[in-house]
C-alpha cells in the first residue's frame, strides 16, 4: 500500500500491531497517525522505503512493513457488522431461552457455551472482546 492511498480518518495497521491507528493528517510524502493512547506517529517514505517513527523523532525510525487499511466493527442492536469485509456477528435467543452468538458458520475463537449464555450481557461482553481482538474481521 502507498501513502497516497490513505485518507484522513482511515484506520490502519502495520508490522505486528494489533490495535488500529487513526490517520489524522495526510501529505504527499508523509502521514500522521494517532495511537489508541494518543501517541502520534509519522509514516513517511525515504529512499523507496516506508518508515515509521514517533512524531518529530525521525532519527529513531524503523521500517513500516505490511501497511494496510482495516475496517471497523459497527453495532446495530444485536448485530455487529465489519465495514470492510461485511462479516456479521449476531446475538440471538435460542429455543431454550438462552443467548447464543451466531457467526454464520465462520470459524472463530469465541467461547460459546454449549447451551448458550444465561444473560444477554454475557454474550455481548464476549462479542466485545472478540471485536477488540479482531479489527481486521474474522479470519
Amino acid at each position: 500500500m502507498e501513502l497516497d492511498e490513505l485518507e484522513k480518518n482511515d484506520r490502519i495497521l502495520f508490522n505486528k500491531r494489533k490495535t488500529p491507528l487513526l490517520v489524522t493528517e495526510t501529505g504527499e510524502k508523509e502521514v500522521t497517525v494517532k495511537g489508541p493512547q494518543g501517541a502520534e506517529y509519522l509514516i513517511y517514505k525515504e529512499n523507496n522505503s516506508l518508515l515509521v517513527c514517533n512524531k518529530g523523532k525521525k532519527k529513531y525510525s524503523s521500517y513500516c512493513k505490511e501497511l494496510r487499511k482495516v475496517g471497523r466493527w459497527e453495532r446495530k442492536n444485536n448485530v455487529w457488522t465489519h465495514s470492510k469485509t461485511g462479516e456479521k456477528i449476531r446475538i440471538e435467543k435460542n429455543k431454550n431461552g438462552f443467548w447464543t452468538i451466531n457467526t454464520h458458520d465462520v470459524e472463530t475463537d469465541l467461547d460459546i457455551p454449549m447451551y448458550g449464555f444465561t444473560g444477554k450481557e454475557y454474550a455481548v461482553e464476549e462479542v466485545k472482546k472478540f471485536v477488540k481482538k479482531n479489527p481486521e474481521g474474522i479470519k
